[in-house]
């Protein structure tokens, strides 16, 4: 009886193998770093040997296109959306909706306004959705009920916190019980100093230093918590930085009447709301002002930018050459850095490194958009990918060829306002299937076996049977 119970229980276990080979086999760690305003150059302004070797034991990109604009909020959003600025709806770090009447600042409470978060699903909730569990330490966003959702931890944002503090929660979610699949981590240099040195500055070297010296010690702290080698470290940054000066001013008050407008964003992308009846007066006023001064209707914004199709856009968007700035006059608040320009522009350009068991070893790829950093996200994380204007595709070479590869899908390069979404073909499950197999053909093995040793066991009973049957026939 004990043998037969057995091999039940064995059936049973290989029925149910390929349902737990999937949910494990194709399963990734991943944390994502984002190091604020780090430009793609700053790797090799001073030395930096942790970052070399993230890249020499990863991947390295050596040009990432960020979206317009290159602004810190936007530029977040999409990594973790894979979605430009006018199909997430975060098209500025200040803005204003005409529709819902309500302001959106860094510089007030309004950024954990959830509407102005919900035209996009970012990526912790859908891995959340999918069953699996996130921890954000201060990324931008995460701190912000959006569809009624928080990652499952997450640190409110407070920038006093430490680097090293941020940190240890991340290590922490990684190694609980229930641990995280999942995790993101953001701080807030070289930004900082950046605009207050301009990137050319020379102190700008002990700050970049300085950030290399924190990537080591994340590195370190992984390798103490047996992460090093089983988690997929993603670094990258939403912008660069370029160099302004205090006789590259465009000051509005020169050329508009205060009273025509609201200054809605600013340098060096102003983004400037007319009062009622005074469109054409502002436009007209602007359009030939200043030499460096660009100035767009926002119907005729280029397309290249992806930056008209939303209602957060303002009428009239006026766009400084690189390193202008914008003021309204001389009293206002003057960076020495900054950036927001075209993201064409090479200073505009983050970075983006990764190591990892999905990826290569000492590979360097030439370029990549940040928009493909969120299918990528979702095919580590074996998740299935919102509508986005990346491509899996534009990145699968950076995948080690022990990773699987998914098909890649095809899409429209724009979300248009109120045009639907692009169309896609979700990831095959590739995991579920080998399980599947794998599973099925444990099951014959063992349905064999048990028939087999069923047989077996009858065979004597079997035997004296068919001797009283066949003993009369004989005789007759």
């Amino acid at each position: 009886m004990f043998p037969q119970l057995l091999l039940v229980s064995c059936i049973f276990a290989a029925l149910s193998l390929p349902m737990t080979f999937s949910l494990q086999s194709g399963q990734q760690k991943v944390l994502l770093v984002s190091f604020d305003g780090f430009r793609w150059d700053y790797l090799y302004k001073v030395p930096t040997p942790n970052f070399h070797h993230v890249m020499e034991y990863g991947v390295h990109v050596k040009q990432v296109t960020n979206i317009f604009i290159t602004k810190t909020y936007p530029n977040h959003y999409t990594l973790v959306t894979g979605l430009f600025a006018e199909s997430h709806g975060i098209v500025a770090n200040d803005m204003f909706d005409p529709i819902l009447n309500k302001s959106f600042s860094l510089d007030h409470m309004n950024i954990y306004d959830p509407e102005f978060w919900e035209e996009a699903t970012p990526i912790w909730i859908t891995n959340q959705r999918a069953g699996h569990t996130s921890g954000a330490a201060m990324w931008p966003g995460t701190d912000v009920k959006i569809h009624n959702s928080f990652p499952t931890h997450y640190m409110p944002y407070n920038e006093s916190v430490s680097f090293e503090e941020r940190v240890a929660k991340i290590i922490e979610w990684f190694t609980s019980k229930e641990p995280i699949n999942l995790g993101l981590l953001y701080w807030e240099d070289p930004d900082d100093m950046g605009h207050q040195l301009g990137p050319d500055s020379p102190l700008m070297g002990p700050v970049i230093s300085d950030i290399d010296h924190k990537l080591g010690y994340l590195i370190r702290m992984l390798k103490r918590a047996n992460l090093w080698n089983d988690i997929n470290l993603i670094i990258t940054s939403d912008h660069g930085m370029t160099q302004c000066s205090k006789e590259r001013i465009i000051e509005l008050d020169k050329y508009l009447d205060k009273d025509h407008y609201t200054l809605i964003g600013h340098s060096p992308v102003a983004a400037i709301l007319p009062k009622e009846g005074k469109f054409d007066d502002v436009y007209e006023a602007l359009a030939d002002a200043h030499p460096n001064l660009t100035v767009y209707k926002k119907e005729e914004m280029p397309e290249r930018w992806h930056y008209k199709y939303n209602n957060r856009v303002q009428p009239i968007v006026a766009v400084a050459d690189e390193g202008w700035h914008i003021l309204q006059n001389k009293s206002d608040e003057f960076l020495l850095g900054n950036h927001g320009y075209d993201n064409a522009l090479a200073e505009m350009h983050p970075i983006f490194l990764a190591h990892g068991p999905a990826f290569r070893e000492n590979f360097t790829k030439e370029a990549m958009n940040s928009t493909d950093l969120y299918p990528l996200l979702c095919h580590l994380l074996s998740i299935t990918a919102m509508p986005h204007n990346g491509s899996l595709s534009n990145v699968q070479d950076l995948l080690s060829s022990a990773t699987p590869k998914a098909i890649p899908y095809t899409q429209s390069t724009t979300l248009l306002l109120g045009s639907g979404l692009p169309e896609y073909e979700p990831e095959e499950a590739y995991p579920y299937f080998i399980g599947l197999a794998l599973g099925s053909i444990i099951v014959i093995v063992f349905s064999v076996i048990f028939i087999k040793h069923l047989i077996h066991s009858q065979v004597p009973a079997l035997h004296y049977m068919h001797t009283e049957i066949a003993q009369p026939l004989l005789q007759a």
